[in-house]
């Protein structure tokens, strides 16, 4: 219960510190870093120093997990990242080579049929916007994914998961109650965009589950946001990320790719033998 309250307390305060931290010192120098926002339409204007801020926040969510399974439950944070004790970077590799061109496709696809949905309202992109937001959504906003995946897919599932030694119930905690924390958070108001977040986080949490570890997870939630906000870069200086109803009907083509690329993981993972549970006599060293 401890690490269910102080995740989102941990969130809150990394925000607090950067996004916000960023705010208050934009406009006390007017440095023009943060555009203003209309109280009420559910707008978040993305300029680069806000899409650095909030990713550099929630990418602190890494550690902050790692840290309290080791504090709260005694074991060490590496057991988090797989059952084998590591990060399988060759699988997430593999899985980033077969998704990254598939989402770049759909990214540019999407992107240019539904420009308000993608956020790329604003104003119309320079050489300089493209290569500085280009730069930040490359190198940043995988620590934003991850550090998502890291809380939720991670600590949280666990955490849930805990309650009962029920293997069928713990799963089924473990999927759904962290989403439905991660869907909240977000602060929706269009129903498309609560099912879309909601299949998204499912999503993740399935390929956790089916191939032992957060690895693939991690992979396709960064790829995501990566990959969008790259494209939006070359359309817009900014990006408005419109939580508010009426373009949510356009995440429509996303819901069934999250889907589709679930289970097309799930069934990828069982064919190679990918390991979902840990064996104590496996050499931590061998690839899986």
């Amino acid at each position: 219960m401890l690490a269910i309250v102080l995740i989102p307390v941990a969130y809150v305060v990394s925000t607090l510190a950067l996004t916000w931290g960023l705010t208050s010192v934009s406009e006390s120098f007017d440095l023009g870093l943060v555009p203003p926002e209309t109280p009420g339409d559910g707008v978040v204007t993305m300029s680069p120093a806000r899409l650095l801020a909030s990713n550099l926040a929630i990418g602190l969510l890494i550690p902050v997990s790692l840290g309290l399974q080791r504090l709260l439950f005694g074991q060490s944070g590496r057991w988090m990242h797989s059952v084998h004790g590591r990060f399988r970077w060759k699988l997430a590799l593999t899985l980033a080579g077969a998704l990254v061109p598939v989402w770049i496709a759909y990214g540019v696809v999407w992107t240019t049929l539904n420009p308000e949905a993608a956020g790329v309202s604003g104003p119309p992109a320079t050489l300089v916007s493209t290569f500085v937001l280009f730069a930040i959504a490359l190198l940043t906003s995988p620590l934003q994914g991850a550090g998502e995946e890291y809380a939720v897919r991670g600590l949280l599932a666990r955490s849930f998961g805990s309650f009962t030694t029920q293997p069928t119930i713990a799963l089924l905690l473990a999927l759904l109650a962290p989403n439905l924390m991660f869907t909240v958070i977000h602060g929706l108001a269009d129903p498309w965009l609560v099912v879309y977040t909601f299949t998204a986080g499912l999503a993740f949490a399935v390929i956790t589950w089916r191939t032992g570890g957060i690895e693939g997870a991690v992979v396709l939630h960064a790829m995501n946001n990566s990959v969008l906000l790259v494209v939006a870069s070359f359309f817009s200086s900014e990006v408005n990320i419109d939580r508010s109803s009426g373009h949510g009907e356009a995440m429509v083509p996303g819901i069934f790719l999250m889907v589709l690329t679930a289970a097309g993981i799930w069934l990828w993972a069982r064919r190679r033998g990918v390991a979902r549970s840990a064996d104590p006599f496996a050499d931590s060293s061998a690839s899986e």
